[in-house]
């Protein structure tokens, strides 16, 4: 460490406890898919706001880089300290989490893990309904510092959508609050929404209030197969022009991805006996009050049957087979994991273009090599895509590796041409900054930029993180 750096420590020990300064050997930061190694040697775990506000003060007066982390569940590198000398600060100590039943609202600090919160939530009979495979370990403050999505955007939006009021603090220590309850709150800049997606390089998230919603009363899965992409969109289209905001998620799923879970051990109950490439898991709130929807949803099903549309269908009639279901979407990425990727691509485009881009895609990227395997699956109802590339054999793994950049450019060039967007929900951390920068308007990039600038001068603020 160099002299600021032990000075800075030194005088945080005075005010902290010796247990909330930490060597990073003992606390794990890790970059789930293994590609960037944490530096740092150095861990700071403040207990409040008020402690988070003087660790930034000092650290603005010595100069010392900070980097946020919540749960080290991020896949860009947005957690990751990547040069000698840069502190982390682990928010996992500012864990409170209140319920107010009168206002069915939620108070959380940065540190609480979203499957606490969403526990609490049920506790009282309602729903916070942002839902993502690491729930079990993410932290809300690093959700809302990447504007986290996951499986129901299509009905609840993302956790920026979820999200009434905001506390943080800013690179100087000053700590900003728009902790107020309120749907309506024109009080000049709306700051809140700055700060969520901004991955930490503008402020600390440390608190925040978060709207809840009725638990859906007996939702109804519905596992089917496809002959091709675009009866999925066919099928879509008539699924939300009947039931629009009853859909809770509309799920694109590949032979593929369940080809990878049963080859790296997880054991599941695959419903299917036919051969196709695509299948969708779906769920919808059929009820409305006393009034049930289900009758009508199984003959629109059964009419796709007729017309070719579906292959097999099968609706979940007990909680354990929506279950079911819902652990084979649930255990694609951990399969991919297991697996290893080439790459991975956390995309969004247009709806209605899915099945012209992905066939394009796979199209290009088997004219770049044959030695590839590609897992597509995500949202379908949100346009967000998780395309990853997978060498077919551990033979070719080396030199597919090297190509990497080439098979991202492949990929990030055509969503480009379909206007989307190449990260749609996993942000861009320190990963993308030069993709960014050469897909994004350079009017937005500036702007970004200046906000920074005035916001950070001294860029202190998880340097390297989307600038």
């Amino acid at each position: 460490m160099n002299s600021n750096t032990v000075h800075f420590i030194n005088i945080l020990k005075k005010d902290l406890g010796e247990s909330q300064i930490v060597s990073t050997g003992s606390f794990e930061v890790k970059d789930p898919r293994d590609r960037l190694l944490n530096k740092s040697e150095i861990c700071i775990k403040p207990k409040n706001t008020k402690e988070v506000s003087k660790i930034l003060r000092l650290a603005y007066k010595f100069m010392i880089p900070i980097i946020p982390v919540g749960g080290s569940t991020g896949l860009v590198g947005g957690q990751i300290a990547h040069e000698n000398g840069q502190v982390i600060l682990s928010l996992e100590k500012l864990n409170e989490i209140n319920f107010y039943k009168k206002s069915n609202l939620l108070k959380v600090q940065s540190g609480a893990i979203l499957s606490n919160i969403k526990n609490l939530a049920s506790n009282h009979g309602r729903l916070f309904p942002l839902t993502l495979a690491s729930e079990g370990s993410c932290q809300i403050g690093g959700n809302l510092a990447t504007n986290a999505g996951g499986l129901n955007v299509i009905k609840y939006g993302n956790v920026r959508d979820l999200c009434l009021g905001l506390e943080a603090v800013l690179p100087s220590g000053k700590i900003l609050s728009s902790m107020k309850s309120l749907k309506k709150n024109n009080m000049g800049f709306d700051l809140k929404n700055l700060l969520i997606g901004s991955e930490g390089t503008l402020g600390i998230i440390t608190s925040a209030i978060l709207k809840t919603f009725p638990i859906p009363k007996n939702p109804v899965s519905v596992f089917f197969s496809v002959n091709n992409l675009k009866d999925v969109l066919v099928i879509f289209e008539k699924i939300s022009e009947l039931f629009q905001d009853r859909i809770l998620a509309f799920e694109l799923i590949k032979n593929t991805g369940i080809n990878f879970i049963k080859e790296t051990g997880f054991l599941i109950n695959d419903p299917f006996t036919k051969n196709t490439t695509w299948m969708v898991l779906m769920e919808i709130d059929v009820n409305i009050g006393p009034i049930s929807l289900k009758e009508s949803l199984e003959q629109i099903l059964y009419d796709f049957i007729l017309n070719n549309k579906i292959v097999e269908v099968f609706v979940a009639n007990t909680l354990n087979q929506r279950d079911e279901f819902w652990k084979i979407r649930e255990l694609i990425p951990s399969a991919n994991r297991r697996k290893g990727s080439i790459c991975s691509n956390d995309i969004s485009v247009p709806v209605e273009k899915i099945p012209e881009f992905i066939t394009k895609l796979d199209r290009s990227i088997s004219s770049f090599s044959k030695d590839i395997l590609v897992n597509c699956f995500g949202h379908v109802g949100d346009g967000n895509l998780h395309y990853n590339i997978f060498s077919s054999s551990a033979y070719n793994r080396h030199d597919l590796e090297t190509k990497r950049l080439k098979l991202l450019n492949i990929v990030n060039n055509l969503v480009n041409k379909y206007s989307g967007s190449i990260s749609a929900e996993h942000g861009i951390g320190r990963m993308k900054v030069s993709e960014l920068n050469k897909f994004e308007d350079p009017g937005k990039l500036y702007m970004m930029k200046l906000i920074k600038s005035v916001i950070d001068p001294k860029n202190l603020l998880n340097p390297g993180v989307i600038f």
